[in-house]
């Protein structure tokens, strides 16, 4: 029996992702696929588009045999962090024998790419000496990387440490590097826009392309609601999950989406959008604003040692008008965007620093929670089952007794993560979902 896992988050499923699980399986030979996903939080610091039931769902219906939920620690950690929880995860199933991932141009040259996991794994002083040099000269940590690696290097293709997915690629290899001697790492050549692209293309559209679409259609049927008579039918302006503005008409917004995903799916996220069941940052802005207040005296405890975004928030607080705008505040120049909104994340969520120290000390897998099977997959849950280093969790209430105090701890944080999220969605939507330890698993 064969197995490749994916690392991944379908936010939301896309012919890319489809693409990507067919050839996984032709190039590894998989008998199955294992999605390791992100939950209802993902790791650019934001709310999930759509829940996780309906994206483990997608996954299943095109392609995926099991999909494990990331746990919450690593979903909302640095690339660095996210890599590890999922090759972790995958590698204490001990039924893994490949990871999967999409590249840009990491594929082209191996022999340089392997160079680069060793020099990033083992850290000789030469390259310490050259990181250390950018960042006290107060340049961020992901630019400082790419310009240290670059110079140790003399000459690398621009885009190799600057693409988001060669990134994650790197951090893949790392982790593998680390960790295991049997799994394999399989590169996949992305295919169509990239990661951060904005723009639809014809079939290939990045998922931040996509939420930007459905995200228009679930606000301009919102405003259908509200506009006055007479203007129905014009094109309108909103602004979009990237803050940016866009006219748009729903008619051609719905055929551009048909494009770019699965059918079924394209059912799946066309009635999400009419019932605005797609979320974004600022939907949760009220309550950030409230957990803020609530825990400004402590907010150390929720940023990076010896950093001075805690003071940065402090003293933005009074300028708060929603979640982006905030984010957009509080970054500097040696603090991304994506960086700030993970930390406000982590303090909407009562994520602690203390938290990760604790999911580090498990590879930041401290646990395996199914979200959901193909019936014909039997054979490979009863392997895990078998040999698994970590609790496989089928159902949550019941498996409660076989973790110890501090995996408990951790389970509950992400269950509380996921009621949050439930209880915006209710508000935006008037969706009610069950509880996280009455969901039942999708089975297919």
């Amino acid at each position: 029996m064969k197995t490749a896992g994916i690392i991944a988050e379908y936010n939301p499923f896309h012919n890319g992702h489809q693409f990507h699980i067919e050839e996984t399986r032709r190039r590894t030979g998989a008998d199955y696929i294992i999605a390791v996903m992100s939950g209802d939080f993902v790791q650019r610091g934001a709310p999930a588009l759509l829940n996780k039931y309906v994206r483990a769902e997608m996954a299943l219906r095109h392609g995926a045999d099991l999909v494990i939920e990331l746990p919450i620690t690593a979903a909302l950690s640095s690339a660095e962090g996210f890599a590890m929880g999922g090759v972790c995860l995958l590698d204490k199933l001990n039924v893994t024998d490949a990871v999967s991932c999409g590249c840009e141009n990491a594929s082209e040259d191996t022999a340089l790419f392997q160079k680069i996991v060793r020099l990033l794994a083992d850290e000789p002083e030469e390259y310490r000496t050259l990181l250390r040099a950018h960042t006290k000269a107060g340049v961020a940590f992901p630019r400082a990387r790419e310009l240290a690696v670059s110079e140790y290097f003399q000459s690398i293709h621009p885009d190799l440490l600057s693409s988001p997915n060669n990134i994650l690629a790197i951090e893949y290899a790392k982790a593998i590097h680390t960790l295991s001697d049997s799994m394999k790492l399989c590169l996949i050549p992305r295919k169509g826009g990239a990661y951060h692209d904005t723009h639809m293309s014809e079939e290939f559209s990045s998922a931040t392309a996509i939420r930007r679409l459905l995200l228009g259609i679930c606000r301009r049927r919102y405003q259908s609601h509200t506009e006055r008579p007479g203007t129905a039918n014009r094109p309108n302006q909103t602004k979009s999950s990237d803050g940016l503005h866009t006219s748009y008409n729903t008619n051609d917004l719905t055929d551009t989406l048909r494009r770019q995903v699965p059918s079924c799916v394209f059912d799946i996220l066309q009635d999400a959008a009419v019932h605005r069941q797609c979320l974004c940052e600022n939907d949760f802005s009220g309550l950030l604003f409230y957990s803020l207040i609530q825990r400004n005296d402590h907010l150390d405890d929720y940023c990076p040692a010896g950093s001075d975004l805690a003071c940065r928030i402090r003293n933005s607080m009074e300028a708060f008008t929603d979640w982006q705008e905030f984010a957009l505040l509080a970054k500097s120049r040696n603090r991304t965007y994506t960086a700030v909104s993970r930390c406000l994340a982590h303090i909407l969520l009562d994520l602690t620093e203390d938290d990760f120290a604790i999911s580090a000390e498990y590879g930041h897998a401290p646990y395996a929670r199914v979200l959901g099977f193909r019936r014909d997959a039997a054979p490979l849950l009863k392997a895990i089952q078998a040999q698994a280093d970590i609790p496989l969790l089928l159902h949550p209430a019941k498996d409660l007794s076989r973790l110890d105090e501090k995996q408990t701890q951790l389970l509950k944080k992400n269950v509380q993560a996921s009621e949050i999220y439930k209880h915006i969605l209710y508000q935006q939507s008037g969706l009610r979902l069950k509880s996280e330890f009455r969901q039942p698993l999708i089975i297919l």
